[in-house]
């Protein structure tokens, strides 16, 4: 049976109700279940630095903030002008020299001690660890990696050789 898709405009109209089903049905049952009964599924609405609002207006503060991933917080004003200014511009094409990416990774040469001379650019930790990897057995020629008994690094194939939780390469 065919589903029809959902559009933006419908995701951001969706009622937290619905928005509990689509999680138990499509994504994650167990934390849409968990965060219900905690009461922590909250509808929030906004967004600003290190704080949250829920449609009732309480304001949170969010200690996560994206799993480390929003270290400037959320919606930051430098973060949101720098989108603004390129806006409509192509992101990282793979089989092209982009002017952002020779930037950046010059800048990050600028500023890192040593002598750095290449930069990767990945979209994830579980690729970073693969890249790694890699490297590794560039750089020693060796073919066996140490890691640590329960340490996760990712689920990608490179990435569950070096994770040491059994239920993850299962």
């Amino acid at each position: 049976m065919p589903r029809t898709m959902l559009s933006l405009e419908q995701a951001l109209s969706l009622q937290q109700k619905e928005v509990r089903q689509l999680y138990k049905h499509y994504a994650n049952s167990g934390f849409a279940s968990l965060l219900s009964l905690l009461d922590f599924d909250k509808d929030f609405v906004k967004a600003q630095g290190v704080k949250l609002w829920d449609r009732a207006g309480n304001e949170y503060l969010d200690f996560l903030g994206g799993y480390g991933a929003l270290n400037l917080g959320h919606n930051h004003p430098s973060i949101i002008q720098a989108i603004d200014k390129v806006k409509g511009l192509p992101v990282l094409l793979q089989a092209s020299l982009n002017k952002l990416v020779a930037a950046l990774a010059h800048n990050l040469a600028s500023i890192t001690p040593g002598n750095l001379k290449h930069s990767f650019f990945c979209n994830s930790g579980a690729e970073a660890v693969e890249a790694a990897l890699k490297l590794a057995r560039a750089a020693t020629g060796k073919e066996r990696f140490l890691f640590c008994q329960g340490a996760f690094h990712g689920k990608t194939f490179g990435a569950l050789s070096v994770t040491g939780r059994d239920k993850y390469k299962e």
